[in-house]
């Protein structure tokens, strides 16, 4: 009886034995199962939404750095604008006072300018062509009468006081004088040739004066 028993038992263990090995096996070479279609739109939904993120940030990235540039770009250009409004009122401030004696040698009073050849005046101008600027507040006079720039001419003798500053030279009052006419000489008439005499003159007498007589001695005184 004891002997029936063990036999059944080394039979349980070799069943179970004989039945694992198969199993284990099966396992052990089966193919990894394939993703359902629901986990695959899942993964792509996930690598769109990554993709975007990062797009995002990247372009959020460099309108942050084209702010950064603008603003930069625009407080280089405030402080260069300031720098220059500065140099011009500085240069504003250095007026100086100038006279010019000379003759014009152009107007052009749609611009507003006398250009001057200068003889003689102020070290600033004296020597140079210079041009003036003619404002409506300039005093323009010619031959002692007021008048506007377009009565000068090229040729007068002007006097020019005004101010040089950065932007030019500034006339406070042009005086014009006219040229004076150039004197045309007289006409000369030819003087009249007197006519050659054609009479020969008459020629002087060849005689010779009569000798006057001896006188006579008187008879009485010679005794």
């Amino acid at each position: 009886m004891l002997n029936s028993r063990k036999t059944w038992a080394a039979l349980a263990v070799a069943t179970a034995v004989t039945v694992s090995v198969p199993v284990t096996a099966g396992v052990a070479s089966a193919a990894p199962k394939k993703p359902t279609k629901a986990a695959t739109a899942k993964q792509v939904a996930a690598a769109k939404a990554a993709q975007a993120k990062a797009a995002a940030a990247a372009k959020k990235a460099a309108a942050a750095k084209a702010a950064a540039a603008k603003a930069a770009a625009a407080k280089a250009a405030a402080a260069a604008k300031a720098a220059a409004a500065k140099k011009a009122a500085e240069a504003a401030k250095a007026v100086l006072p100038f006279a010019a004696v000379g003759v014009v040698t152009a107007v052009d009073a749609a611009a507003g300018t006398v250009t001057v050849q200068v003889a003689s005046g102020s070290k600033l101008v004296a020597g140079t062509e210079a041009v003036f600027k003619v404002s409506a507040t300039t005093k323009v006079t010619k031959d002692d009468e007021k008048t506007t720039l377009d009565t000068l001419a090229e040729g007068d003798k002007v006097t020019v006081n005004g101010v040089k500053t950065a932007a030019g030279l500034f006339a406070a009052h042009v005086n014009a004088t006219s040229p004076e006419p150039v004197a045309e000489p007289e006409p000369t008439e030819d003087p009249v040739a007197e006519p050659d005499p054609t009479e020969e003159p008459t020629e002087e007498p060849t005689e010779e004066p009569t000798e006057e007589p001896a006188p006579v001695e008187d008879p009485e005184t010679a005794v």
